[in-house]
């Protein structure tokens, strides 16, 4: 063998992101010149290279080669220890090749991207977040999870609160928020609350969330019992003032008219005994009614009450189908303006996912986000609004999709050329309205 190579060390240090070296020194022991290709094999292989890659030795002389690492900041990267070798070919003789060995270190660094999604919820009783956390990291990491409300209006319950995540993957935790108090009445109230996300090898991150808590007898409730009890009151009027005389003298009417035939029947007799009377007495008394015998009056027919008019029609129902499409890592908007002279009243929201991608869906009113999902969280789901959303005319409502990984079809198939695909279908309806001015 005319070919001698040896490193100047066999453990080699590097942090991700950074950069280490170590030389290889190669000796010709053969009779002529030799030049030698130069390469690092194994693990280390994609993020290691020598420079020089060739190098020339004379004979009986030796060559100072130097092998740098270069590993990316990344959780493909995993922290450890990896053999690597770096392999020396003679280009005239390749049979008598060397390759000596050696071990880099790769050194653990650690980074979390946590997101609470939605970051405000709605409801009675409180309101239902996911936490994301995703281990960008090259080392496994335990982290600890804490829930508060400032103003101690609020219970925070986190499941699980403690756990471990890989490098490169992401760990889902259901975050549940309770108001202490019920709201009976009144407008909606916000109640923020904070949820912290700790690590022995990373800082604390505070995320901010709130839940916004909505009274248990909706606005307007009093003025509508309070409607109620004045009709309650006008139908009541009107069977004292209307209907229940009508109706008494319609039953008086009735009974008349069947005690009618008995009343003539009687009235012959007594006729026909005064005429009796009258013939065996000296005087007889005047033909006709009499004080004592009044004739029935005419009976009569019921006027049937006034029916009363039918309401016209003042609005007409409205769906509007939003759609995005957004690459990876992109973000993408599809809105609708409402027409002039136009209020649109949103009553319903079905957001569809049917590529199953991962990201975040977002609804825009006139620049307010009103909605905020998790696409990985669902493939359909609907809101019915208990308070209606009124948008009046040239206001824009927004479907906003930010992608960060396209999804499949139900059948397994890819998805769309690797594009996010996402809709929204709003429901309502609209009425009159003006514009509002610029």
């Amino acid at each position: 063998m005319t070919t001698d190579a040896n490193l100047d060390t066999g453990l080699v240090e590097v942090s991700p992101g950074g950069e280490a070296a170590c030389r290889l020194e190669v000796r010709n022991t053969g009779p002529i010149v030799e030049s030698y290709a130069i390469e690092v094999i194994g693990d280390a292989a994609g993020w290691a290279h020598a420079e020089p890659a060739t190098v020339s030795v004379y004979p009986g002389s030796a060559e100072s080669v130097l092998v740098r690492f270069q590993p990316p900041r990344s959780a493909q990267v995993v922290a450890g220890e990896r053999p690597f070798a770096v392999r020396v070919t003679p280009i005239e003789n390749p049979v008598g090749q060397v390759a000596p060995e050696g071990t880099v270190r790769v050194l653990p660094f650690a980074e979390l991207a946590p997101e609470l999604l939605p970051r405000t919820s709605r409801g009675r009783f409180g309101g239902r977040h996911e936490l994301s956390i995703a281990n960008q990291g090259n080392a496994p990491i335990g982290l600890a999870l804490a829930g508060g409300d400032p103003d101690n209006r609020l219970r925070v319950a986190l499941r699980p609160p403690n756990l471990g995540v890989a490098p490169g993957e992401a760990a889902f935790v259901q975050v549940r928020v309770r108001a202490r108090r019920l709201r009976w009445r009144g407008h909606p109230a916000t109640l923020p609350f904070q949820v912290v996300v700790s690590s022995e090898e990373t800082s604390p991150a505070t995320l901010d969330g709130a839940t916004v808590q909505e009274p248990l007898l909706p606005q307007g409730l009093g003025r509508v019992v309070a409607a109620l009890v004045v009709l309650a009151l006008l139908g009541v009027g009107l069977w004292y003032a209307l209907l229940r005389p009508s109706v008494r003298s319609l039953a008086e009417e009735v009974a008349q008219e069947e005690v009618a035939p008995v009343a003539q029947q009687a009235s012959a007799a007594d006729s026909k005994a005064q005429e009796a009377i009258d013939r065996t007495s000296p005087t007889a008394p005047p033909s006709g009614p009499t004080p004592g015998n009044p004739p029935l009056p005419p009976s009569r027919t019921p006027t049937p009450p006034p029916a009363a008019p039918a309401l016209p029609a003042g609005a007409q129902s409205t769906n509007e189908r939003l759609s995005v499409t957004a690459g990876t890592g992109a973000t993408r908007t599809d809105q609708y303006t409402v027409p002039s002279g136009k209020v649109f009243v949103l009553t319903d929201i079905f957001l569809q996912n049917p590529q199953g991608d991962e990201g975040r869906l977002e609804l825009v009113v006139d620049g307010t986000t009103v909605l905020t999902v998790a696409l990985n969280n669902f493939r359909d789901l609907d809101y019915h609004m208990v308070s209606p959303i009124e948008v009046r005319a040239g206001r824009v409502i927004s479907l906003r999709a930010n992608c960060r990984k396209a999804g499949t079809t139900l059948d397994g198939a890819g998805g769309g050329g690797g594009n996010c695909r996402d809709y929204a279908l709003l429901n309502g309806y609209t009425r009159s309205g003006s514009t509002p001015a610029a």
